[in-house]
């Protein structure tokens, strides 16, 4: 008995079903059950894609009352977040508040960045009556829904992101700069992303150094600043990851679908960053490469390796968060969020009285992480 043999398939992803995107995915039609009214029609810095379960009402609720009411968490909140720290990070640049003056209100005493937030959910595999009759209920109260044509499970995460690529490449790309992806239990501290995006930096947390390390972060000279407008990627990076062959585990890989033994270096799918032009880049990719269902490792690996695009690590961008709720108001996005802990999360770093304490100067050396980073 070979391999094949013993090999378990993938539910949904069995051996005879095709695995190019292409197959369930028509770019040439509108496929979608539900799209926001005026979807990008106006100008956005940047769009926020949520991926979503169905099921997940409360945590689309959540999102909207926290870090996802872009309007009141938006730029000026960084000075109320990071202000005791002044002089410890850099300002934003002022080439790039010009480079991107249409997407901005720039008025004397504050900066808001135009932001939309949309979240793509699948159907169900049955029809459920109720439960559909309450996603056109929400979808209609707020307007940020987009639901595509195919069963929303687990092992179809391939496809809600590259849907995601395909509704923000086709309508978007004209009036969009930056794309965020991540999931609906991630914590997305939007003006720590905003700062960065225009070129500034984030202050270092005495529970944020650890999240660093030596290699891209120097002592005397810890900032990197973001000065690209075009083939921007970041993210948590992972560096040769094996495909997992247990077949008990979330993350199994059938070799049928993938048939090396690591996969390319990806980022987390949980947050990660693009330029508008590596959206429209990883789409074209995604429409003629064989499917992987880990959408990580597919859109943000296989298909990055493939358009050449290069993955760049940026820690601030989590996938794993510690015990110390001053973490979130040092990073960009931070995940899983269980429970009642978005809100949890939320309340503290809405709180602008808490003011966090920076790392010993003299100790910083030595919490950064020595292993060297791919």
């Amino acid at each position: 008995m070979d391999n094949h043999d013993r090999e378990v398939e993938l539910p949904g992803w069995e051996r005879v079903k095709r695995l190019r995107i292409s197959e369930y995915l028509d770019q040439t039609k509108i496929t979608a059950l539900k799209v926001p009214q005026d979807f990008c029609k106006t100008k956005a810095f940047l769009i926020i894609a949520v991926c979503s379960s169905l099921n997940h009402f409360a945590h689309r609720k959540a999102i909207r009352e926290t870090w996802g009411n872009t309007k009141v968490f938006n730029y000026e909140e960084f000075h109320k977040l990071h202000g005791h720290l002044d002089g410890n990070y850099l300002p934003i640049l002022p080439e790039r508040l010009k480079l991107y003056a249409d997407y901005l209100s720039v008025l004397p005493n504050s900066l808001i960045a135009n932001i939309r937030i949309v979240f793509i959910v699948g159907r169900s595999s049955k029809g459920n009556r109720q439960k559909d009759d309450r996603l056109s209920r929400e979808s209609n109260h707020y307007n940020d829904i987009i639901q595509e044509n195919f069963i929303d499970s687990y092992h179809n995460l391939t496809l809600k992101s590259v849907m995601a690529l395909k509704h923000i490449s086709q309508s978007c790309a004209e009036t969009t700069a930056f794309f965020l992806k991540c999931d609906d239990d991630t914590f997305v501290n939007v003006p720590n992303l905003l700062h960065f995006l225009l070129g500034g930096t984030i202050p270092l947390y005495k529970d944020t150094v650890g999240y660093h390390y030596r290699t891209n972060y120097k002592v005397k000279s810890p900032w990197n600043r973001m000065n690209s407008s075009r083939e921007v990627m970041y993210g948590n990076k992972f560096c040769n990851m094996y495909a997992d062959n247990n077949v008990r585990s979330p993350w199994y890989m059938p070799k049928y679908m993938f048939e090396g033994k690591r996969y390319p270096s990806y980022l987390s799918g949980s947050g990660y960053l693009l330029s508008i032009d590596v959206v429209q880049r990883l789409y074209k990719e995604a429409l003629t490469t064989s499917l992987v269902h880990l959408e990580d490792v597919f859109v943000t690996g296989i298909c990055a390796q493939r358009a050449g695009i290069q993955r760049r690590l940026h820690p601030l961008f989590n996938y794993v968060h510690g015990k110390s709720k001053c973490i979130f108001k040092g990073t960009i996005t931070m995940h899983p969020m269980y429970g009642n802990t978005m809100l949890e999360a939320w309340n503290f770093v809405s709180n602008y009285s808490i003011k966090c304490p920076s790392p010993a100067k003299n100790t910083i050396k030595y919490q950064l992480i020595m292993k060297s980073h791919c």
